[in-house]
This record gives structure tokens, C-alpha cells and sequence, in this order.
């Protein structure tokens, strides 16, 4: 199940940084989501090439996340699938430090999750009510 976390900065993506989104159905009815890559979208050597959605976010129920894949695989950044976070840090920097900040005030960053934590907790910029000890 996805977590309250990853639906509001997966629909925030969905509706301000990513192009003509649509969601489908896969064959046991799992959902993704396609969308022009914002990776080698724009590179398109044609108008109609530029617009055909390529990137899609897939659900992964063995990390119960989202992942990103582009089936073209026209840039280096968008050879290889990434997590959710790494995606949204891939397009805005800033979203995706807010995004690591809201997983590590809920518990889901760090060893034995899909995303570390943030530069804060790096840095021991803890904040009020957690301590290095816990």
C-alpha cells in the first residue's frame, strides 16, 4: 500500500513537473503511470518523437514504492530505473530534500528502507524531540 507520503509527492510530480500524464492498468491490474521523459523527451529528433510518453512510474510492491523506468533510454540519466526519491531529486533538488525530510520525520528513511535520510540528519541538525541516541 502506498504510503500518504509518496501519494502527495507522487501527485504533486503528476501534475507540476511531468507532461501529459495518463495513468494505465497492467495485466494483474496494477497501475503505472506514463508520461513523456523529462530525461530525453526534449531530445526527440521530431515534434511527434518529443511527445510520445516513454517515461512511467511503476508500482513496486516488494518495496512498496513507486519506481521510475523510461523505456527509451535516451539520456544518461534516465538509463538505469530509480526509486521515487531519487527521482524527484533528479527534477527538483529542493522537492527532493522536503520529500527526505517528510520520510525521516516518519520513520522511513535509513537502513532497511528504500531512501536515506536527509542533509539535516547527516549533518546532526536533529531536530527538537529526537536525539543521536535513539
Amino acid at each position: 500500500m502506498e504510503s500518504v507520503i509518496d501519494e502527495r509527492y507522487r501527485l504533486l510530480l503528476l501534475d507540476h513537473c511531468l507532461e501529459d500524464c495518463q495513468e494505465k492498468f497492467g495485466l494483474h491490474g496494477q497501475s503505472k503511470w506514463v508520461f513523456i521523459c523529462p530525461f530525453c523527451g526534449p531530445l526527440g529528433r521530431s515534434e511527434g518523437k518529443k511527445k510520445h510518453r516513454k517515461g512511467s512510474l511503476l508500482w513496486n510492491s516488494t518495496q512498496h514504492s513507486w519506481v521510475f523506468s523510461c523505456a527509451k533510454k535516451g539520456s544518461p540519466e534516465c538509463s538505469s530505473g530509480k526509486t521515487l526519491g531519487n527521482f524527484i531529486t533528479a527534477l527538483n533538488p529542493a522537492l527532493g530534500e522536503a520529500y527526505k525530510r517528510d520520510r525521516w520525520h516518519s520513520g522511513t528513511t535509513g537502513k532497511g528502507h528504500n531512501l536515506r535520510g536527509p542533509r539535516e540528519a547527516k549533518n546532526n541538525l536533529l531536530p527538537s524531540g529526537k536525539d543521536k541516541a535513539s
